[in-house]
């Protein structure tokens, strides 16, 4: 299924994170660790590309004429069901990681960011093709 404008543009700022996450050049915890500029900024930008995973979920949902679940994570599951993810999990625990950083945000772990970073930047992309291809 092809899906309208909205969603590729939403893509599209996906991918603009994830070449400004990039263009950072973040090679070691201890360069995280010694810039607040950078920990800010790479935080935001985690949140921003999982507020739209989760905002481009709901889009489909409702074209496919499927009403939002409570929780995004259960939105996620719906796609999966729906055949458009293949393996809800994945993108859920990116779900948990911005419900972290929007109710604990006074102190995030710089070790989860930085494994994220290090492990996990790959599932952004995983979801932009999976996307692009249902």
């Amino acid at each position: 299924m092809k899906y309208n404008g909205i969603i590729e543009s939403k893509l599209r700022i996906i991918e603009q994170k994830l070449e400004e996450i990039d263009s950072w050049h973040i090679i070691s915890f201890k360069q995280l660790t010694e810039s607040s500029l950078l920990q800010n900024a790479v935080e935001r930008a985690l949140q921003v590309c999982t507020e739209v995973m989760i905002d481009i979920s709901e889009r489909i949902l409702a074209l496919n004429k499927v009403p939002p679940f409570a929780s995004a994570a259960e939105n996620m599951k719906k796609l999966q069901d729906l055949g458009i993810l293949s393996s809800r999990s994945e993108y859920e625990e990116m779900v948990k990681f911005r419900n972290f950083i929007v109710h604990r945000y006074e102190r995030i772990d710089l070790e989860i960011i930085y494994n994220i970073l290090q492990n996990k930047l790959f599932l952004f992309q995983k979801f932009i093709q999976e996307i692009r291809e249902s």
